[in-house]
């Protein structure tokens, strides 16, 4: 009889294609009217299977016959079981012949099929969220969730709320808090199997904040139409692009880019017009607000925009078309010699390119057809008609407003926004994607980028089923992946990379995130747990921490720890209210958003930090306008208007503080990677402000004078550091204030600054190397040399990782032709006076010599022609040794001022950016002036043909005169010293330090002149050098923290007597050595600058000590704080 036989669908059991059935002919005994036949079973593979196994007959004909003795039936087919649960059959096996009868066989002939089977595997656990999608921004709530699921038995709940389904399909309402929100599905079995499915959606009910910065309320204009710019941001969603607002003025729609809009062409009538702007975020959520202005036709005297309106560039390139404008009189007829100011108003670019006076501001005189124009280099910001000059003239009522958009550039940085250091259950999918940010050099997000996620360990995969992920930016920037974890446990073991491939050529970039995964187990068992420290690190007892909405609640110990049992799973909203701690001062109210996994305990990602809040510098708001400021940081201002504020009780007065944060202690990581040096918690939480109150911070980034920088705020409502709108840039560079109609609008923690690049630490320069996240400096690189661009030529020597080596054949490059001597290296140090008999000019050969360095004049020749045959010579003589016109100049000289060369900034310029690299020091220079002057005067020609007698000459000039200042600025520090033994003890202890203190005066000067200028001579290019040297004192006090162990040998200290106190000091010296040069005529060299700075160290003393029982000590501890390695 046959044995194999086509397979056949039979509910719950799988046909396993290792099993060989073999059926014997049947047997019959004439005294039956049944038949018999063996089955028998064989695994032809190479495992042993367990069972049970069945044999299926799955065809038996005619229709008389039938099997009478099966052991039961499945999906109306009859089985005999050979392999019962409790047995294994092994490979290359055979089972236990089984002889079944065939009832009505012994008197026919019949057909017998069958073949062996074993149970289907159990299907795992599914639960699918299949809407909405995840990274969704609503404006209502609830929002309805469906998904499917695949076990109708199990429990499923949303969020913590129990959900029904129906043949594999759920659906529910889920009520939204404002901002970001975690929608978890969480399904279980009776067996204790768990699975979860999660997305992330935004909910924003916040209309649109809209600014003008082209206009003021009650402008006076002189064109019929204007164009209407400003910011239009949603706190809520983030960047905001064409795709995420709609701006209409007075109607018309605007262009919207990087939160920029522009409305070109709006009509005005003649006299007073009302100007409405209108916004719409893509949720619907709509803004308006409105300013007057004034149209009077223009006439008599006026500037005319001829040329350069409304172009558009890469950030930093120079605009195609020069910014043009005509100056006319009463009758319409160019004016000739007028002076037009170009100034910068809005964005980092500069004007006068091209020219010595490049820069903020130029001064331009019309020419003969009344024109006069100046070329533009863009900002770093892009936008639209977000970069804005101003051309006017002094007397004339009406000025020209040129506006410029910029696109970005290619990416140069990709940041971690959020995401990062989650928690969650093996193989199941995170609460929330993997989220970077990519940037341009600018600080501007870049649309388009490709970026690929790479699990780097854990074995987890993303949503395309792979450990591999490429997708690309959206308008904002952003991109982000969904991983499910893998099967490895413990705290962020799992990593994964986010790699920008359209990155600069030859660079890689990327930016790295950490997952925990957790064994889910008996819901009962969930924890939650912590620590709360101040910012120098010491715990806060009895700080109350509860799971909002439930009576989870948690005091921590002495130790600042804490833990929540019996915690809900799922998303919880953790409160950790500062009032109720023990501590003297007063403490903020905090709170974090975490997502559960049951039956552990979860840690957070992170200590919370809480800062002990500066009320007694507070001031009363409301009744007037109060500005409040911090001593130890100057430039800080926030300026409240009077009826300005609402407290959260409702009241309309009340006390506004403003403290320093410790930047490494902020309670949440700002996103995209940001490091900012500066930020302040505005107190009371939940004060608003209306309008927003107007700050200012000390610009310790170093942004360019004119920068748009982003000012963020933690907006304890929606619980995520939010943009607030823009700030700029002083023009000296010292402070960055928001724009107008930007500022404070909720108390709350508030700082400036860009994107970062923290995920990129591998790609460390030379000299350095990676330590964990961070670059450090590398020993093993001391003796190699530093780049190019950190190299001075003609300075004697080649600038290592660290110090420098002696490079005879580095000779400066600024030699004086033909004194009879030429530059030289003496070790590492340039000079310029080393003898050179071939010095000498084949003119002066005719009347002197040059000897040991000296020129020797020739007596016998003086007053005697020398010009050789030349007829350019002919009025040549020899006098005190040199050939040349000794005609009868007068000596007689004019002096007068003018604007200084432009080199001269350059050199200032760029010796603060040289000085603002080290940390925690700042260079201004306000009290430096800067002058130029030219002097006229006559001298002889060198071409006798242009004439014998004496002509004009003139110089030009400058100086540099006065006082710069350099200052210890900055964040505290926090240091950990010790440990040290002494008689049986082991002092281990943390040190913070408050701000450093220190200032120094640099005393700056120098002067330079060009080679005489006349009808006969053109100038000589002449070097100007300019040096200063300081040494900056600073010190800083602070608080100690630590513990005190029993040792039985200084190896084994593991048993902890009592916690220390104490206080400490630090003390540094900074030595910095400047140099820089420029070169004053026509086609000279750029010039350099240089720097010299020591290494910046700190030496902290720390006394400690402490006492319980019959143990005490009191011990001081030293430890070097290296905070920057020298130049």
């Amino acid at each position: 009889m046959p044995t194999s036989y086509a397979a056949e669908a039979i509910e719950g059991w799988d046909e396993n294609s290792q099993l060989e059935v073999s059926l014997s002919n049947p047997s019959r005994n004439r005294r039956s009217p049944d038949a018999t036949v063996d089955i028998t079973l064989k695994n032809n593979g190479d495992a042993d299977i367990a069972g049970p196994v069945r044999v299926f007959v799955t065809d038996l004909s005619p229709a008389s016959v039938s099997l009478s003795d099966a052991d039961g039936q499945e999906s109306s087919t009859s089985y005999f079981m050979l392999v019962t649960p409790s047995q294994t059959l092994k490979a290359g096996e055979s089972a236990q012949v089984r002889t079944v009868t065939v009832a009505g066989g012994g008197r026919v002939t019949f057909d017998m099929k069958a073949k062996a089977y074993i149970p289907t595997p159990p299907k795992s656990l599914i639960v699918d969220i299949t809407s909405p999608n995840t990274l969704l921004t609503v404006g209502t709530s609830p929002v309805s969730v469906s998904g499917t699921i695949n076990n109708e038995l199990a429990a499923l709940t949303l969020n913590g709320v129990p959900v029904s389904h129906t043949n594999g399909q759920f659906m529910a309402d889920v009520e939204l808090e404002e901002g970001f929100n975690s929608i978890v599905a969480r399904a279980t079995t009776s067996a204790g199997e768990q699975v979860t499915d999660s997305i992330s959606v935004s909910l924003d009910m916040t209309p649109p904040y809209l600014t003008v910065d082209s206009h003021i309320d009650g402008a006076i204009v002189y064109t019929e139409t204007i164009t209407v710019t400003g910011l239009v941001n949603d706190i809520v969603r983030g960047t905001i692009e064409s795709e995420q607002a709609k701006v209409q003025v007075n109607g018309i729609d605007a262009i919207v880019s990087n939160r920029s809009y522009s409305a070109q062409n709006i009509k005005l009538s003649e006299g007073q017009n009302t100007v409405e702007i209108v916004g719409v975020d893509e949720t619907g959520n709509r803004a308006s607000i409105s300013f007057a202005v004034q149209y009077k036709k223009p006439l008599g005297r006026r500037l005319v925009l001829i040329s350069g309106q409304d172009q558009t560039a890469n950030i930093g390139d120079i605009l195609p078309t020069p910014l043009t404008v005509q100056v006319v009189n009463d009758a319409d007829e160019p004016v000739v010699g007028e002076s037009i100011v170009f100034r910068v108003m809005q964005g980092s670019g500069i004007v006068g390119v091209d020219t010595p006076n490049v820069g903020r501001a130029v001064v331009v005189s019309t020419n003969d057809s009344g024109l006069a124009s100046t070329k533009f280099q863009l900002g770093a910001r892009t936008g639209v008609s977000n970069h804005k000059v101003k051309a006017a003239a002094v007397g004339y009522d009406d000025d020209v407003i040129f506006n410029a958009s910029a696109n970005s550039v290619v990416a140069d940085k990709i940041s971690v926004n959020s995401g990062n250091n989650q928690r969650g259950m093996v193989n199941q999918a995170l609460p929330a994607p993997f989220v970077v940010a990519v940037t341009d050099n600018g600080a501007n997000t870049v649309k388009g980028a490709r970026v690929r996620y790479e699990v780097i360990t854990g074995d987890g995969v993303f949503q395309n089923g792979e450990s591999s992920f490429e997708t690309i930016t959206d308008s904002d920037g952003r991109a982000s992946a969904q991983l499910t974890l893998g099967e490895l446990e413990g705290l962020d073991a799992q990593k994964v990379e986010a790699i920008l491939i359209d990155s600069p050529i030859g660079v890689q970039l990327l930016a790295g995130f950490s997952a925990t995964a957790f064994a889910a187990a008996d819901a009962g068992n969930t924890s939650v747990s912590g620590v709360v420290l101040d910012n120098q690190d010491t715990p806060l007892p009895n700080v109350t921490v509860r799971i909002e909405d439930t009576d989870r609640l948690a005091l921590t110990d002495s130790q600042g720890r804490f833990v929540i049992e019996q915690a809900p799973v799922g998303p919880v909203h953790i409160i950790v209210d500062g009032s109720t701690t023990t501590v003297r001062g007063e403490f903020p109210t905090l709170s974090y958003h975490l997502v559960t996994v049951a039956g552990v305990d979860n840690p957070m990602s992170s200590p919370v930090y809480m800062v002990k809040l500066d009320t007694l510098n507070g001031k009363m708001a409301g009744r007037e306008d109060i500005v409040l400021t911090l001593d130890n940081y100057p430039g800080f201002k926030l300026e409240v208007a009077k009826d300005s504020v609402t407290f959260p009780d409702g009241s309309r007065e009340g006390i506004v503080s403003v403290t320093a944060v410790n930047a490494s202690k902020v309670p949440m990581a700002p996103p995209n990677g940001m490091q900012p040096q500066f930020i302040v918690t505005i107190q009371p939480v939940g004060a608003t402000f209306s309008p927003a109150a107007k700050l200012t911070l000390p610009n310790v980034d170093g942004h360019a004078p004119g920068a748009q920088v982003e000012m963020y705020s933690f907006d304890h409502d929606l619980e995520e550091f939010v943009s607030i709108g823009l700030g700029s840039v002083s023009e000296d560079g010292s402070v960055v204030s928001s724009n107008p109609g930007v500022g404070v609008v909720k108390a709350g923690w508030h700082c400036g600054s860009q994107p970062g690049g923290s995920g990129t630490a591998h790609n460390c320069p030379t000299c350095q190397k990676c330590e964990g996240s961070s670059c450090v400096r590398d020993p093993a690189q001391d003796n190699n040399e530093r780049p190019a661009d950190q190299q001075t030529p003609g300075d004697c020597k080649t600038n290592l990782c660290k110090g420098n080596r002696a490079e005879p054949g580095d000779i400066p490059q600024n030699d004086v032709q033909f004194d009879c001597r030429k530059p030289g290296c003496e070790g590492d140090k340039p000079v310029h006076d080393v003898p050179d008999d071939n010095d000498i000019s084949e003119d002066d050969k005719k009347c002197s010599t040059c000897s040991g360095g000296d020129k020797i004049v020739d007596k016998d020749k003086e007053g005697a022609k020398c010009s050789g045959g030349d007829t350019t010579k002919a009025c040549y003589t020899c006098k005190k040794g040199s050939c040349g016109n000794h005609c009868d100049a007068s000596s007689v000289t004019k002096k007068y001022t003018t604007t200084a060369p432009a080199g001269f900034d350059k050199i200032i310029s760029g010796f603060v950016d040289k000085v603002n690299a080290v940390p925690q020091v700042v260079m201004s220079y306000g009290g430096v002036a800067i002058s130029g002057y030219v002097i006229e005067g006559e001298h002889c020609c060198t071409d006798c043909s242009k004439g014998l007698n004496a002509v004009p000459y003139q110089i030009t000039g400058g100086e540099v005169g006065g006082n710069a200042t350099i200052t210890a600025a900055g964040a505290g520090i926090a240091v950990n010293i010790g440990p040290k033994y002494f008689a049986g003890f082991q002092v281990k202890a943390k040190v913070v330090l408050s701000p450093l203190a220190g200032e120094a005066v640099v005393a700056l000067s120098g002067k330079g002149e060009s080679e005489k200028v006349s009808t006969c001579q053109e100038a000589d290019c002449s070097e100007v050098s300019i040096q200063a040297g300081v040494n900056l004192a600073v010190g800083a006090i602070g608080d100690v923290s630590g513990k005190v162990e029993y040792c039985d040998t200084p190896s084994d200290c593991d048993i902890e007597l009592f916690s220390a106190r104490g206080r400490a000091e630090a003390t540094g010296n900074l030595a910095i050595q400047l140099k820089g040069n420029t070169f004053l005529g026509e086609s000279c060299p750029a010039g350099d600058i240089s720097a010299d700075i020591g290494k910046f160290s700190l030496l902290v003393r720390a006394l400690v000590s402490g006492s319980v029982g019959l143990y005490s000590f009191e011990e001081e501890i030293k430890k070097e704080l290296v905070l920057y390695e020298g130049i």
